[in-house]
């Protein structure tokens, strides 16, 4: 029971996470393409807060649809056989760990980047006001292949960067998985919106 508990919660967590992240990305309006945050963003909170609530979801539902009494003495003997209160435990690890991770990731919800047909609209972490870079603006378009850890080794992260006038960069880099190479249709849709043809560099700090 607390297993289909735990799996019921990362996923169903999870679903939600993705379908807001997508509703709030819709109210940019029509768009190309959308750039959203890794994908491993998503599964932080539903996983923490699946292994520290599922037991406590178990032990409610089992005392609101069955026996509360049984619930109470089945409570008092694990917490005697474990030598500690483990529910207690588990809420305040919930409480302490899980909620403030649910925190972070709900105001990850707004991040993505909305390439429409005359600007793209970059929303950063949390609900500040949106970047917005016109393509007409665009002076240099860079693809880049990555960045350099601290060992001066490079870590593939393929990217689009276009410097736009007044020293304003963008990078498709910041959104979405590690890839080795870039959407080839993002490509071209960029280059035929800023009308550049793209150099290469290693990493951001390499564009000259």
């Amino acid at each position: 029971m607390t297993v289909f508990a735990i799996a019921g919660f990362a996923f169903l967590t999870h679903a939600m996470l993705v379908y807001l992240s997508r509703w709030y990305a819709a109210l940019d309006g029509p768009a190309s393409f959308r750039l959203f945050p890794q994908t491993a963003i998503w599964w932080f909170f539903p996983g923490f807060g699946a292994l520290t609530l599922g037991y406590e979801i178990v032990l409610q539902l089992w005392s609101r649809f069955g026996d509360a009494g049984r619930v109470a003495r089945y409570s008092a003997w694990s917490n005697l056989k474990s030598g500690f209160d483990g529910r207690r435990l588990l809420r305040w690890m919930a409480l302490l760990i899980a909620a403030p991770i649910g925190g972070f990731t709900l105001l990850e919800v707004p991040s993505h980047v909305s390439l429409t047909d005359k600007v793209i609209i970059d929303h950063g972490y949390g609900l500040g006001k949106p970047q917005i870079y016109r393509y007409d603006a665009a002076r240099k378009l860079t693809i880049i292949e990555g960045f350099r850890v601290k060992d001066g080794s490079l870590t593939s992260r393929a990217g689009i960067v276009i410097d736009f006038d007044g020293g304003r960069r963008w990078s498709s880099a910041n959104s979405g998985d590690f890839k080795k190479q870039v959407d080839s249709a993002l490509q071209d849709f960029l280059m035929q919106k800023t009308k550049l043809l793209p150099k290469h560099a290693e990493t951001v700090d390499d564009i000259q």
